[in-house]
């Protein structure tokens, strides 16, 4: 059994400062990758450090989280270029997209959609595929990636929108995916739950966001890599599914989906 762990940040202090042992347990557990995700300028250069050490193991992904940027957005565009022809192993630009959830200002929630469409543009350069972050602004989300040309492929991180508007994505022929973490194990998962089984499997990615979102018996504790395996497990039992098929199937739909060579 093989598995990609599609979004982390092995970057993030409690993590990155135990590094060593979180890989290890990762590795006993099946996971022979990780992406790790940037948010920040200061994120990217502890990114790019991860994919020099481990260099078979940690892959990047580097973009400007919504609020993240400065003033001067074609500046950081041009910078989050310059980092990402410059950084080892890189797979995605991510994560990028909208958090209207802590950003209730009108004119903040523009300048983030504004540097969302700058990265989906640059990705579109780069031909990259984009890792999505969206938090109570499915409709705005929707909507751009909707109206935008992008033509990779887009992942929806720790998906919690609708079975509805999944179906919407997928109508529109968008090469779409849904990160399904640790949240599906959670007793209110419902919505979750519905997507995983009316949306065809071959859309699904593996994650874990660690060190958030913990899945169950794991909750309410630092999230890791090595935990993905509590996920993959209730996704097989949702699905009916065997778990070591079911790893096998998302791994190598996960190399495809970001170009990564074993």
């Amino acid at each position: 059994m093989k598995i990609i762990d599609t979004h982390t940040h092995l970057n993030a202090e409690q993590l990155y400062n135990d590094r060593q042992e979180v890989i290890e347990r990762a590795k006993q557990n099946g996971v022979v990758k990780v992406i790790n995700n940037g948010d920040t300028f200061d994120s990217f250069q502890v990114i790019g450090k991860l994919a020099e050490e481990y260099p078979s193991f940690c892959y990047s992904a580097i973009g400007l989280f919504p609020g993240m940027g400065t003033s001067e957005v074609n500046q950081d565009i041009s910078r989050v270029k310059n980092i990402i022809q410059n950084t080892k192993n890189v797979v995605a630009i991510g994560e990028i997209g909208l958090d209207y959830y802590w950003e209730k200002d009108a004119q903040k929630r523009e300048e983030q959609r504004v540097l969302f469409k700058k990265q989906i543009a640059l990705a579109s350069e780069l031909h990259l595929p984009i890792i999505v972050h969206s938090r109570d602004a499915d409709a705005d989300t929707l909507n751009i990636l909707l109206n935008s040309d992008f033509d990779e492929n887009i992942i929806l991180h720790c998906y919690s929108g609708s079975f509805q508007m999944a179906n919407r994505y997928l109508n529109h022929n968008k090469k779409v995916y849904f990160g399904i973490g640790g949240v599906l194990t959670f007793k209110n998962a419902r919505r979750l739950v519905e997507v995983v089984q009316r949306v065809d499997s071959k859309h699904f990615v593996l994650e874990t966001d660690a060190p958030f979102l913990s899945p169950v018996p794991y909750r309410g504790t630092r999230n890791e890599p090595a935990y993905i395996v509590k996920t993959l497990e209730k996704l097989a039992e949702l699905l009916n599914r065997n778990k070591d098929d079911l790893a096998d199937e998302i791994y190598e739909r996960s190399l495809r989906i970001y170009n990564i060579h074993e």
